[in-house]
């Protein structure tokens, strides 16, 4: 990766996003050599604990609104992404760099080359066929031929990979696109993402730079792992409150090292002696 590219994670302030957190901070400085920055969405209460030692460690940690409930009152966690963007383009509005914008529960397994255009994740569950998105393209203007001749490279997610100039235009865009959805589905934050680019006139690069725990006895292959799926040797869903979170650290020691699932659970006991050493 070039000093052109600022990694950055969209947070929300509770003790289930801040351990991911922590482990994301590890494996990019660890495999990566590289400080990310960590925005954390709060209703301006005291962060977890977790945000503090993280801050501690060495992380630069902005706050930022809490953008999950729109003007109804309807609550939608993912509003948060568009809303990182917003805070990281205030940050970065000066230099000429390329955002990349991550989930938290992402790691790294090794040097990652991002591309210096606009480009986002390969996800292959996308689809721009589906009804719920033709009821939105007459709601923001576009023509469904206009979709069909790009929806290829529409489907994407994080990371993304978005140039700082144009980051405040894409992130209102995409909040107001969102908006459009109703009722909204998790995944409506991603379709919302690439409506956005073409509206915008862009064009995306797709990149295929990431495995995931979907299968995590697969042998690794991609540098970077997307923990978003889980089942009963391990889920990230098990670690949601302070009273399960700290048991995250201690991951069986069973799983082949060369496997997804075996190298997500070395790193996170190496991020646990790591921490150990920075507060001893």
């Amino acid at each position: 990766m070039t000093t052109a590219h600022q990694i950055v994670v969209s947070a929300e302030n509770n003790p289930y996003i801040a351990w991911q957190c922590k482990l994301f901070y590890f494996s990019c400085v660890t495999r990566m050599n590289h400080q990310p920055v960590v925005i954390v969405h709060d209703w301006g209460e005291e962060w977890h604990p977790d945000f503090y030692e993280l801050a501690r460690a060495g992380c630069a940690i902005y706050s930022a609104p809490n953008y999950r409930f729109d003007r109804e009152g309807n609550d939608y966690a993912c509003r948060n992404h568009p809303g990182s963007l917003l805070r990281t383009a205030e940050l970065f509005c000066d230099q000429d760099i390329f955002i990349v914008l991550c989930d938290p529960d992402m790691v790294f397994v090794r040097q990652v080359e991002f591309p210096e255009t606009l480009a986002g994740e390969f996800s292959s569950f996308m689809d721009y066929d589906r009804d719920f998105v033709n009821d939105v393209l007459p709601k923001i203007g576009l023509m469904r031929n206009t979709i069909d001749a790009q929806k290829d490279s529409l489907c994407v997610s994080v990371p993304y990979v978005i140039p700082a100039k144009i980051a405040s235009k894409l992130s209102d865009r995409w909040m107001s696109t969102i908006e459009l959805f109703n009722p909204r589905r998790w995944e409506d934050v991603m379709y919302a993402f690439g409506l956005s680019v073409l509206k915008m006139g862009l064009r995306l690069e797709v990149t295929h730079l990431v495995d995931h725990n979907y299968w995590p006895e697969e042998k690794l292959q991609a540098p970077m792992i997307h923990y978003a799926y889980g089942d009963e040797r391990w889920n990230k869903r098990d670690y949601g409150n302070d009273e399960t979170n700290s048991r995250v650290w201690n991951p069986p020691d069973s799983y082949p090292p060369e496997t997804i699932l075996g190298e997500l659970a070395n790193q996170i006991r190496e991020a646990r002696e790591f921490y150990r050493s920075v507060f001893v």
